[in-house]
């Protein structure tokens, strides 16, 4: 199994990561570490610390959707397991997940039961939809304990720790290339995801595999550009995957979504919906024509635990 580690200054948490990957059992694994223009400690820390990685060094930040894209085509197993630089995975966390991605060829990508970290609270389990067009995550802020223990199939996946097929992802690619890298980040893997249900493909959470995440360093430091590249890309995964007659009839929730988080960031939130909203006819512009377009939200739920509404991000 290949895995790929997108990395920008990670620190410690690079490190606990990496340690996880080592520690993996009952799999042969081989890590591709892309650095997304590091500070130069960090990249020769990588080399005196983390020999056994294949660092793949950008001078720029050119963002999740396109390293990971520039580390999967640097790999050729069947299965590759994606893993954020802050993200801590139980030893069978990959076997596991390796197992269901065998059984089930149905299956484009599985991920765990993935925690808040230090919690026994989950960060996500895959996402879904809510009726204001967002991506939420799949038992988000629910007690671990009150998931079954059997694999449920979602809607989608957080590419936070998720193993992809690799026949999957060549099924759906543009130009040789899996993510879209116009997304840079937040919402490529949900873009991912919907480009691969819309092929047909299936995803899975497996809750007997189970990591723990941070969350994100960078969006913590920026709010504000991490709420404009959200808010920009749900409206490019909207256009690009989902049928206009569902977006007009939506367009009341969809909108109230935007100027909820403009709200939560306060006085400079009023500065959102002019960010964002001049860009739609562009973004809609780029997606016309294309074919089998989803005609409703994705609706696969688990069973035995309520949902939160709490918006996605990888």
């Amino acid at each position: 199994m290949d895995c790929v580690v997108v990395n920008r200054d990670g620190g410690d948490a690079l490190f606990a990561a990496i340690q996880s990957l080592r520690n993996q059992s009952g799999i042969d694994l081989s890590l591709i570490v892309v650095d997304n223009g590091s500070k130069s400690e960090e990249r020769e820390r990588l080399a005196r610390e983390a020999p056994e990685a294949r660092v793949v060094t950008f001078s720029r930040n050119l963002g999740f959707a396109a390293a990971a894209n520039e580390g999967i085509l640097r790999t050729r197993a069947p299965f590759v397991l994606l893993v954020n630089n802050d993200a801590v995975l139980a030893p069978d966390y990959a076997a596991r997940l390796a197992a269901r991605l065998t059984l089930d060829e149905r299956l484009a990508a599985v991920q765990g039961l993935i925690l808040q970290k230090g919690s026994s609270r989950i960060d996500t389990a895959g996402f879904r939809w809510n009726d204001r067009g967002e991506a939420v995550p799949v038992l988000g802020g629910e007690k671990a304990s009150r998931v079954r223990e059997t694999t449920f199939e979602v809607p989608g996946i957080s590419a936070t720790a998720a193993l992809f097929r690799r026949a999957a992802l060549v099924d759906i690619s543009r130009n040789g290339l899996f993510f879209d890298d116009r997304f840079f980040a937040y919402y490529e893997d949900v873009d991912l995801s919907l480009r691969l249900a819309r092929a047909g493909w299936r995803f899975a959470c497996d809750p007997q595999a189970v990591a723990w995440h941070e969350g994100s360093r960078t969006g913590r430091r920026t709010p504000f550009r991490r709420a404009v590249w959200t808010a920009r890309n749900r409206w490019r995964a909207l256009l690009g995957n989902f049928d206009r007659d569902l977006l007009a009839r939506s367009l009341p929730g969809i909108l109230r979504a935007d100027l909820a988080h403009a709200k939560k960031l306060g006085l400079r939130g009023a500065l959102l919906p002019l960010l964002v909203w001049p860009l739609l006819p562009l973004f809609a512009f780029r997606t016309r024509g294309r074919k089998g377009l989803l005609l409703d939200w994705p609706s696969v739920e688990p069973e035995g635990a309520r949902p939160s509404d709490a918006a996605a991000g990888s």
